[in-house]
């Protein structure tokens, strides 16, 4: 009897595996964890009951998933120089009139009035149309140190170089340029916004006089949370762009919290630009187990996942089906979130039936699957097709 009990259990683990159907194979854009990462359990208090939802969407309506990254416009630069360099008269370019140049000192360094800023050209001084200290700028929102100062350029100050001169400097400053009407401009972009840490993205950066490209050298930094930072090598493209891989490290999950940035500096021996760029970077500490199992009748999705840490796992996606002219459209979105100790688990997106619009149905495709890791804030892997239901 306890024989024929064994065999009947292991018949019927059997069964429940062989009903779990493989995903559709992932794409190139898809993030997907290879190796993944043990993580001490978060010390913050995390929120362990079960949470599942869905919403109903308009199919007609046009829907975007996994955005591209923005693309960042420059039209400025910054240099760190010291307090002798600003003595003598600290060389800057500019491509147009009307240029912006900010003055702030570094910590330690002694304090810089509007007043004491002096621009000259060939040993003549400049006229400013405007001169700003730090409480100014403050009060209109730009976050500056104490003893920053800002100088703008008459119109009739035209392209060129300038000595920026401050008798009274001690210390390190950062000079910030900004030349707000100029036609020379560095637009930088991330191949993603997210990355698991070990792997690789990338950046592309372009600069551009108007319509035309020029032909630029420059340097980027991959800057953590922390102030870390790893040097990125910008080669051209063989288009007149300039790229780098953005390796992002396998320790990331020792940073603090946050944004990390890629930052970039461009400039064609004459006029320079810099941009910065943020990225989020995550630690892969659970991954979805490429399998699923559907409910016709409950309209769900079963993911098998598999945490190496503990944490909050929360899997969302979006259900297309089949409406008029046959084409697959998206009907609903649903979330479920759920604590797991570590080791297999499973999630199930529920869709609701009563949420279909009105002549839609099967074919299904599960689509654009996020798994994220609620406790770290991290989005863990993404994938734009999971699962077609042919009826």
């Amino acid at each position: 009897m306890r024989t024929l009990l064994t065999l009947a259990l292991l018949a019927a683990q059997s069964n429940a595996h062989a009903a779990d159907a493989p995903m559709l194979p992932a794409t190139k854009s898809d993030q997907v964890p290879q190796l993944l990462a043990v993580l001490a359990a978060p010390k913050s208090a995390a929120e362990r009951a079960p949470v599942q939802f869905s919403w109903a969407l308009d199919p007609n309506a046009a829907l975007t998933s996994d955005a591209k990254p923005a693309v960042i416009e420059s039209r400025e630069y910054w240099q760190e120089t010291d307090g002798a360099a600003l003595q003598r008269g600290l060389d800057i370019a500019t491509s147009a009139p009307g240029a912006l140049i900010r003055v702030s000192p570094i910590t330690g360094a002694a304090k810089v009035s509007a007043d004491a800023v002096r621009i000259s050209r060939a040993g003549r001084a400049v006229s400013a149309v405007k001169r700003t200290d730090a409480a100014q700028l403050q009060s209109a929102g730009l976050a500056v140190g104490e003893g920053t100062a800002a100088v703008q350029l008459a119109d009739e100050a035209g392209a060129g170089h300038y000595s920026v001169q401050v008798a009274q400097a001690r210390g390190r400053y950062v000079v910030h340029v900004f030349e707000p009407r100029s036609e020379v401009r560095l637009l930088a972009a991330l191949s993603h916004d997210h990355g698991l840490a070990g792997t690789s993205r990338e950046v592309v950066v372009d600069l551009q006089r108007g319509d035309t490209r020029l032909k630029a050298q420059g340097g980027a930094l991959l800057v953590a949370p922390s102030g870390r930072s790893w040097p990125l090598s910008l080669k051209d493209g063989g288009d007149g762009r300039l790229r780098a891989a953005v390796t992002l490290p396998t320790d990331a999950g020792e940073q603090p919290p946050g944004l990390w940035e890629v930052q970039v500096f461009a400039g064609d021996g004459e006029i320079q630009r810099d941009a910065r760029t943020a990225i989020a970077v995550a630690q892969p500490t659970a991954k979805l187990d490429g399998g699923y199992r559907f409910d016709a009748a409950r309209l769900s999705f079963e993911l098998p996942l598999r945490a190496a840490s503990p944490g909050r796992y929360e899997v969302r996606g979006t259900l297309y089906a089949t409406g008029p002219g046959r084409a697959l459209r998206p009907v609903a979105i649903a979330h479920s979130a759920r604590w797991l100790d570590g080791g297999a688990g499973r999630i199930e997106l529920a869709f609701d039936r009563a949420q279909l619009a009105k002549g839609y149905g099967a074919p299904y495709e599960l689509r654009d699957v996020e798994l994220n890791d609620q406790s770290r804030l991290a989005p863990v892997e993404r994938r734009q097709r999971v699962a077609r239901i042919a009826r």
